[in-house]
């Protein structure tokens, strides 16, 4: 559509914050995942420029998700697609690739090469930014 710019990418996927879903209701626990700094990987998502009924120009941007893995269902119902840098070249297109094979990479990220640790409930802030927010805490501390 005119005026319709869409754009598939990566977004790079050294850490993620989440928050521990228990009993169907949001708790402020706060927990950092990072992934295993050897090969950071990408989150998959898409960038898109539109206009407005109002003809406000709009950028957006969506993640993709998947199931989570074990770690990360400790926290959430789902978790963002994070691919390795060696298949980033069939999932932009830039080589040929069947389709089982794309589908194939929305699979969970392993768990074994992740950590996760209890974060300041302050990262759920948007007005906090600081290199604090990352530190752990104890976990029965707040």
């Amino acid at each position: 559509a005119p005026g319709h710019r869409r754009h598939p990418g990566r977004t790079p996927a050294s850490c993620e914050i989440a928050a521990r879903r228990l009993l169907g209701k949001l708790a402020r626990d706060e927990f950092k995942i990072a992934f295993d700094q050897s090969e950071i990987g990408a989150r998959l998502g898409g960038a898109e420029t539109w206009r407005s009924p109002a003809g406000e120009r709009i950028r957006s941007f969506t993640i993709i998700t998947t199931t989570p893995n074990e770690l990360c269902a400790e926290l959430h119902n789902r978790m963002p697609v994070v691919l390795k840098p060696d298949v980033w070249p069939a999932w932009l297109g830039e080589h040929p690739a069947p389709v089982h094979d794309l589908k194939a990479m929305l699979a969970p990220y392993p768990s074994e090469e992740m950590i996760c640790w209890p974060v300041s409930a302050r990262v759920g802030n948007v007005k906090n930014n600081d290199p604090d927010l990352i530190e752990p805490i104890n976990a029965h501390s707040h």
